[in-house]
């Protein structure tokens, strides 16, 4: 689910190291020296922002709170991380990562070019890139300027929304995200309940969210009964009868999401939540996207999903909101043990709307439900 980004990027950010010890990024870098041993790199650089930066966060634990940074990460030798702040706040930057040389990326020629001339190797030389092509202009003639015609860069291919499964320990800090996301939206849902508006009550959500060390939130708020959802904007108009909304968190990296619906009295749409119930029975081992679309097709009846939807059931979920594998109607990507899906279901009519969702773990025989949008209507 695309949300709109905040300006500031506020929360929790530290390298929480008992549950991410480094021999965890050991083994993750390994994805990183085979790609150079196969392509003859002497290093990767890896560029993330405050907007993207799952690759950057699953290789070096840092999530850029504005701005950019490039990780550059030899072969042999040690990794220096390149941050646009300032000096001052290098300290605090040092504690999201494992990488020791954290320097500011305002210092361009004294962070940069002095760690690429200690690259050895026949010229040129040539280094692996990760999420160049997201790297605005004016700073990639920067990394131009300084490697001349010394340094040969190659995009790397496989590692933007690569399918990976999660290992035990990533699946914790998940489940941890779960739980987070679940106790924000019942508190959203509680808030309303109480009185307060649409809006007003999701402000209430990310409070708790944020009270919980959440890293960042993002929410969409329906405003005419669940027909549409859009971004916070601070009109608070009076509550209505219903509260749509999709909230989602990131906690040490990963992300979780709901998308809740709530009224005062009886479901308008009981086909929605018979629609999730039957996606939540199918999930397992080798179905398909399109199988899951179908059922829940099949359980909406006559009704249409919902346009936020984008015609899909579903999708990866992990250090990105969208990890890829969209569950439409034309996909025939199996589901595999180890990975992560957000379900969610949803329809309208002229006069309101109702979406649910769930998180659901694949495991070797079915699936684990991590969340759904009953526990924060139970909240």
């Amino acid at each position: 689910m695309k949300t709109v980004h905040p300006s500031i990027v506020l929360g929790a950010y530290t390298w929480d190291q008992d549950r991410l010890p480094r021999d965890e990024f050991q083994i993750r870098g390994q994805d990183l020296n085979q790609a150079m041993d196969a392509n003859g790199w002497k290093a990767m650089f890896i560029y993330g922002d405050a907007d993207e930066h799952s690759v950057l966060a699953y290789y070096t634990n840092f999530v850029p709170r504005v701005r950019w940074t490039i990780a550059m990460i030899p072969r042999e030798g040690e990794p220096r991380l390149l941050v646009s702040m300032s000096s001052r706040d290098m300290p605090a930057m040092k504690l999201m990562t494992w990488i020791t040389d954290v320097v500011s990326g305002w210092q361009w020629e004294a962070g940069f070019d002095p760690w690429i001339a200690g690259l050895k190797g026949d010229v040129p030389i040539g280094v692996g890139t990760i999420g160049f092509e997201r790297m605005q202009p004016r700073l990639f003639r920067s990394v131009e300027k300084s490697i001349g015609e010394r340094v040969r860069l190659s995009p790397a291919q496989g590692f933007e929304g690569a399918t990976r499964s999660l290992r035990p320990r990533e699946l914790s800090l998940l489940r941890e995200s779960c739980a987070v996301v679940k106790a924000a939206s019942a508190a959203m849902v509680r808030a309303w309940r109480d009185g307060a508006n649409a809006e007003g009550a999701v402000l209430e959500g990310e409070r708790v969210a944020r009270s919980l060390a959440a890293q960042d939130v993002r929410t969409l708020v329906s405003l005419d009964g669940g027909r549409t959802l859009v971004p916070f904007r601070g009109e608070f108009k009076p509550a209505g009868d219903s509260l749509v909304a999709h909230f989602a968190v990131k906690v040490q990296g990963f992300w979780s999401e709901l998308f809740v619906t709530a009224s005062n009295g009886p479901s308008a749409f009981p086909k929605v939540e018979k629609a999730l119930e039957a996606l939540k029975a199918a999930v397992k081992p080798g179905v398909v996207g399109e199988d899951l679309h179908s059922k829940a097709i099949q359980a909406l009846g006559t009704r249409a999903i919902h346009p936020v939807l984008t015609s899909s059931v579903g999708r990866r979920v992990g250090l990105s909101l969208d990890e890829g594998c969209p569950l439409r109607a034309d996909d025939a990507s199996p589901m595999v043990a180890g990975y992560v899906y957000s379900l969610h279901v949803g329809t309208r009519d002229d006069k309101g709307g109702a979406i649910a969702s769930a998180m659901v773990a694949i495991t070797a025989k079915g699936a684990e439900v991590l969340c759904e949008s009953g526990d924060a209507l139970a909240g």
